[in-house]
């Protein structure tokens, strides 16, 4: 009997059942549970939109830059055509200059490289398609002229005759003809060539008095008259620049030229006393 009782507490035990957790418990930990989660969720959202934002500024930045190096590409694209659409229109340009013949001037023309002829007069064209035509030709001079005047400054004279001599050709009434005619006579002159130098030089004197190379020109006329013992004619050119220009920095060189051949006068007349 005792031990009948006995069994019977002892499955009375264990039926027993433990107190589980509620609802309401388990309600609190769940919410928090997913209100955690949306906010990690949110925190991912906006990190991910900050990416992109940045993945586009990048993008922005790399097009910019791609951008800025296809433009200095097509710059330097278009220089090249410009420079070689300005040798072509030189080199297909009618040739043609007038030039003061070899009996007025008793030198003979013998650097010039093409006949001497009128220029071809222009067919009418509109007044856009002129202006166009002129800032065309004026570019293309101005590249001859620069591209001949470096050869001269470098010492390659032949080089600098041949350019000046396909400028003039070229543009006998250009902006830089005054300039071309005189830079050609100092190639000569390094090329000794003083003929023909004398020629360039004179040119500049008889057809550009307004030039800015008039008084150099002058100068050049009166010290190649004095190298060839024509004190008379290098007085001239002289007296000449200082008369016409007397502001000119070339004017005391002159002067102490003119005084030089006035000094060697007086020597020679004392010596024949």
């Amino acid at each position: 009997m005792a031990v009948l009782l006995l069994c019977a507490a002892t499955l009375g035990a264990c039926t027993k059942e433990k107190p589980g957790i509620t609802w309401e418990q388990e309600k609190e930990s769940v919410i928090s549970s997913v209100e955690a989660n949306r906010t990690a969720q949110q925190r991912a959202d906006v990190a991910i939109e900050a990416n992109s934002a940045r993945l586009d500024e990048l993008d922005a930045i790399k097009v910019s830059k791609r951008l800025k190096d296809l433009e200095k590409v097509n710059r330097a694209q278009q220089a090249q055509i410009d420079a070689l659409t300005a040798r072509i229109a030189k080199i297909g340009r009618v040739r043609g200059v007038a030039v003061t013949s070899a009996a007025d001037n008793n030198i003979a023309p013998t650097h010039r490289t093409t006949p001497v002829k009128a220029p071809v007069a222009p067919p009418a064209a509109s007044a856009t398609e002129s202006v166009v035509d002129r800032g065309a030709q004026a570019e293309a001079e101005k590249n001859a002229y620069t591209a001949a005047y470096l050869a001269l400054k470098s010492g390659r004279f032949e080089e600098a005759s041949r350019g000046f001599n396909e400028q003039l050709d070229a543009f006998p009434d250009g902006e830089y003809a005054d300039q071309a005619w005189y830079w050609l006579g100092e190639a000569r002159l390094a090329q000794r060539a003083d003929d023909n130098a004398l020629h360039a030089f004179k040119y500049v004197v008889d057809h550009y008095q307004e030039s800015v190379k008039h008084a150099a020109a002058l100068l050049k006329l009166g010290q190649l008259a004095e190298s060839a013992g024509q004190k008379i004619t290098a007085t001239g050119y002289y007296s000449r620049l200082l008369k016409e220009h007397p502001e000119n920095a070339l004017a005391e060189q002159a002067q102490a030229a003119l005084n030089d051949l006035q000094r060697d006068q007086g020597d020679a007349v004392g010596k024949e006393q």
